[in-house]
């Protein structure tokens, strides 16, 4: 299965951007806990065809968030 379709079928995935830059895919997942993220990364993502390196980056806490536009 190509790497995209498998993506789209990981329910742990709740945003998925294909990027520009030193990575290929921008991941944005849920999970319960570091134990599910762990499980996660090490049982799914390192399973998929391709995928030679992972990098993470975990939120502590939201500073703001808007979807809102001004025109």
């Amino acid at each position: 299965m190509k790497n995209k379709n498998y993506l789209k079928v990981l329910s742990q995935i709740i945003e998925c951007y294909n990027i520009a830059g030193d990575y290929d895919f921008m991941l944005k997942i849920l999970v319960q806990d570091m134990a599910s993220y762990q499980d996660f990364v090490m049982n799914k993502l390192s399973t998929i065809e391709n995928i030679g390196k992972t990098n993470s980056i975990f939120v502590m806490g939201e500073i703001k968030h808007s979807t809102a536009l001004e025109f």
